[in-house]
Formats: structure tokens, C-alpha cells, sequence
């Protein structure tokens, strides 16, 4: 039969584990892990607190209760105290160490090391207690085990943080591109139409519809919730076609290829209304665990792809298409013929 002592460690563990699952930001995961531990070990304060980004010798409290923002410490004597991850068990103010973060100063207090499986520390836990703090090998192993388990929760919660930040920066970069690049090719076309002795009127229209649309697509990007779902967002990107659209396919992938998708999709059907006069398009899509594919087909009025304008002209939207499959590891063909319509293809690996 299983001791009472040690269910109570494991139940311990399995509230801590439930608490850092989660797609919540790292300051809510951690605060309510600290929540269950301080609750299983019958804490009175504990607070989170993590190394100075720029290496200086100072934590700094990012999550739990409200305690001392920052301490200082002794580089060499915190270096080997934390070096083996193990509970560190104080009952003095230990300012040798560092410095005691409770007002009044803590007599009864422990510091939880938060190190990786390399051994790498992404910071602390400190906590007191009212009654002195006695650590058996239970309670030990238990510690230890929460130790593990923030650590592994807020590597994984900050990697997640880095991965959103380059997902956003990559976007914020495509945005660039797009508007600022695009609107500077059309509006320099239109600048030079402006400039001749008889502008050819039919380019200057299309080279300032072009930047409009760019900017009301952008806009609309910008302004709307991107549907998580591959199909809904192909659907929602139909429906701003003027042409009638037909959609089909199964499959589903993840956000970036989602927006990729629906944005290909978006230029392809604005291509389809504006240059090839289409009547009908038809989009087919498919993806697995693996690969994303999609095709646009339109039986507008074709072109031949030796002689389309060129981005020299102002006409970006086959090259971004291009460009935005290339970004994710995938690909994107054009083939038209005259009179024959315009297919569209993209590939990316999911």
C-alpha cells in the first residue's frame, strides 16, 4: 500500500504538471504553479525569479508573490550552491548568498535551483515557510521533481515566446515588402506615366488600382481575424472575388500555412479579376501530416508567361506569390496559356 505521504507528493506533481500545460503567456503558468506548490508544501510566500538578461548579478522577480523585485548575489558562492540543482534549505538571512527578499527577513526559507537536463539554469524559486523547513528524502524528491517540472515549463514557454516573436517579425517583414515595396513599384510606374508628354492613360489607372488593391487587401489582412481553419480561410478569400468560385479539397495544417494559403489564394483570385476577366475558378487544396498543395484555376483570358510585365512595371503580385511559398520551404508555379485561363500551384511542407 502506498504511503499517504507519498500520494500526496505525486498528487503534487500531477497539480504542478496540469498547471504548466497550458497556452497561457509564462507569468499566469508559473504563478499558478507556484500557486500548487506552495500549496503542497504549505508554503507562505513563494515568487519565481529569473536571471538578469544582460548577465549582470542580479534576479529579478517575474512571477508569484509580491517579494523584493530584485536581489543581488554573490557570483561564486551562488555558483556553487546551485551547481547541483539541489534544494537549498536556509534558516538565517543567508546574506552571504543572497539577498533575503521578505520583509521582515525570513528565518525559515528554501531556494528551488531551476536547472534543464543540461544543466542549465532559467532561475529560482524561493519560498518561505512558517514552521522550519525540514527536507527528507520525500520531500526532497518531490522538490526536485517540481524543480524539473517549472524548469522544463519555462523553457518551453519561453521557446514557445521566441517562436511567436519570429513568426510575428517574419509577417512584419512580408508586410514591408508587400506595402511599402509594392506601393513604391506602382507608384513609381504612375510617377513616370505622370512624367511623359502624353501618359498612357490605361497603364496609369492600372498601376493606381493595383497599389489601392494592395492596400485594401493589406488592410483587411490586418483588420480581421484569420480563420484557423484551411478551408474557411480559402472560403473567405473567395468571397471577395467578383468571379463565381468553386472550392474543394480536405486537409488541414497549421496557422502559418493557413494565412500563406488564403494569401496566395487572395492575389491569385484579384489576378483573376483584374487582368484575366475570369467567369469561374475553381481552387482544389489537399494536405496531410507532410505537404500542403493547392491550385487556383481560372478560365479568364490568359497570358503568355514570356511576355507578362514584370515587377520593372509594377506588376509584383506573381513574384510575392512566389516569394511567400519560397520563405516557407515550398514552392509556386505559374502556367498560362492565351485564351486558355491561368493555373496557379503551391506547395509547402507542413
Amino acid at each position: 500500500m502506498i504511503a499517504p505521504e507519498v500520494l500526496s507528493g505525486l498528487a503534487a506533481v500531477s497539480r504542478v504538471s496540469r498547471a504548466l500545460v497550458g497556452t497561457d503567456e509564462l507569468p499566469v503558468l508559473a504563478g499558478a504553479a507556484l500557486e500548487e506548490m506552495r500549496e503542497a508544501l504549505r508554503l507562505q510566500h513563494a515568487a519565481l525569479y529569473l536571471h538578469d538578461a544582460d548577465g549582470h548579478p542580479v534576479l529579478r522577480r517575474y512571477a508569484g508573490d509580491d517579494l523584493a523585485e530584485e536581489l543581488s548575489f554573490d557570483e561564486e558562492a551562488w555558483r556553487l550552491a546551485v551547481a547541483s540543482g539541489a534544494p537549498i534549505v536556509l534558516h538565517e538571512a543567508a546574506s552571504w548568498l543572497v539577498e533575503n527578499p521578505f520583509t521582515p527577513p525570513a528565518t525559515n526559507w528554501v531556494i528551488l535551483p531551476l536547472v534543464t537536463g543540461e544543466r542549465v539554469m532559467v532561475g529560482v524559486v524561493i519560498a518561505s515557510a512558517a514552521e522550519p523547513i525540514r527536507i527528507d528524502p520525500l520531500s526532497g524528491t518531490v522538490l526536485s521533481l517540481l524543480g524539473l517540472q517549472l524548469s522544463a515549463g519555462i523553457t518551453t514557454a519561453q521557446l514557445r515566446r521566441e517562436l511567436l516573436q519570429a513568426a510575428m517579425e517574419r509577417e512584419r517583414r512580408q508586410l514591408a515588402a508587400e506595402v511599402h515595396d509594392g506601393l513604391a513599384q506602382y507608384l513609381a510606374l504612375a510617377r513616370r506615366e505622370l512624367a511623359l508628354p502624353e501618359p498612357d492613360r490605361a497603364r496609369l489607372t492600372e498601376a493606381i488600382d493595383a497599389a489601392h488593391r494592395l492596400v485594401r487587401a493589406r488592410l483587411q489582412d490586418l483588420s480581421s481575424d484569420s480563420p484557423a481553419d484551411l478551408r474557411q480561410a480559402i472560403e473567405a478569400a473567395a468571397r471577395r472575388a467578383r468571379a463565381t468560385v468553386r472550392v474543394c479539397g480536405c486537409g488541414a495544417a497549421g496557422p502559418e500555412a493557413v494565412t500563406l494559403a488564403a494569401r496566395v489564394v487572395s492575389e491569385a483570385l484579384a489576378n483573376a479579376d483584374a487582368h484575366a476577366h475570369a467567369d469561374t475558378v475553381e481552387i482544389t487544396y489537399s494536405a496531410d501530416d507532410e505537404r500542403l498543395e493547392l491550385t487556383v484555376r481560372d478560365d479568364g483570358d490568359g497570358f503568355d508567361p514570356a511576355t507578362v510585365p514584370g515587377v520593372e512595371d509594377g506588376h509584383l503580385g506573381l513574384t510575392v506569390m512566389r516569394e511567400r511559398a519560397r520563405g516557407h520551404g515550398g514552392g509556386c508555379d505559374i502556367t498560362s496559356t492565351p485564351g486558355k485561363g491561368t493555373l496557379v500551384t503551391l506547395w509547402i511542407p507542413l
